[in-house]
């Protein structure tokens, strides 16, 4: 007797057309109150210098660590998007040590199939650890 395979579509566990919110406060996913949640909060809070040098560092850091190529877009391909994420970094007295600024891909916005074909894990050695 031979194996059957399903006939229904695979359908992703997560819509095409979702938001990701970002909620203001402490809990989740740990900003402060005076974390800006977007580019636009960051050029106008108080705080606007710190933010574009923090954004200079890190890019200065993917620069520095060949963290990407720049190559001609294929015609047909939409490119991903990107957000910047903005963290104060405090000490234990609770006194601002750094402001970071971490540049994120929207990979959620990718389609399996069309965008990508397959997915990978890094996944580490059980030697790596010790």
């Amino acid at each position: 007797m031979s194996l059957r395979r399903s006939i229904r579509e695979r359908r992703s566990a997560i819509s095409n057309n979702y938001i990701i919110f970002l909620q203001e406060h402490k809990d989740g996913v740990g900003l402060t109150e005076d974390d800006p949640i977007n580019f636009c909060q960051a050029m106008h809070s108080s705080n606007t210098q710190n933010w574009i040098d923090a954004m200079k560092d890190e890019m200065k850091s993917m620069n520095d660590n060949e963290f990407w190529d720049l190559v001609e877009l294929p015609e047909g391909v939409k490119p991903i998007g990107c957000k910047w994420i903005f963290k104060t970094k405090k000490d234990s007295k609770g006194d601002i040590e750094r402001y970071k600024a971490c540049l994120v891909a929207k990979g959620f916005t990718q389609n399996e199939g069309i965008d990508y074909k397959e997915t990978f894990s890094i996944v580490s050695l059980k030697d790596s650890f010790g």
